[in-house]
């Protein structure tokens, strides 16, 4: 195979090569699986894991990355995790969180309110403190 500028391709720049059309041949893999043997895209992952000794996951990942550049209609991914938790329960979260965070800040302001109350008196504990060593 000639290259522009003449040159031919050695074996370094056909490993190069394939290793850029990955994705696509997953893609193409896949989908002629899926058709001929009738089974879901998940079932196809793994076939083709078997057949060809990759792990599913980077599969499909491989498929899934090219059927968005392909401009497939995909499902919206899930965010990380947020383990699709629904909103209510989202909710409930951050209100147990609102309800501790004012807990907490009552329980500061009664502590600052100690401090001060014994920062005045404090004048008056070392007086006592001065009899009570003499």
């Amino acid at each position: 195979m000639i290259m522009s500028g003449g040159r031919g391709m050695n074996d370094e720049d056909q490993a190069v090569q394939r290793r850029g059309n990955v994705g696509t041949e997953i893609f193409e893999q896949i989908e002629k699986i899926m058709q001929e043997e009738s089974l879901s895209r998940t079932n196809a992952f793994q076939r083709l894991s078997e057949l060809t000794g990759r792990r599913a996951g980077p599969v499909a990942a491989n498929y899934y990355r090219v059927a968005r550049q392909r401009g497939a209609t995909l499902r919206p991914r899930a965010r990380r995790g947020s383990k699709g938790r629904p909103a209510a329960a989202r909710a409930a979260s951050t209100d147990g969180a609102d309800a501790a965070l004012s807990r907490a800040m009552e329980s500061l302001q009664e502590l600052a309110g100690s401090c001060t109350a014994r920062r005045r008196n404090w004048p008056r504990y070392a007086r006592r403190l001065g009899r009570s060593r003499s």
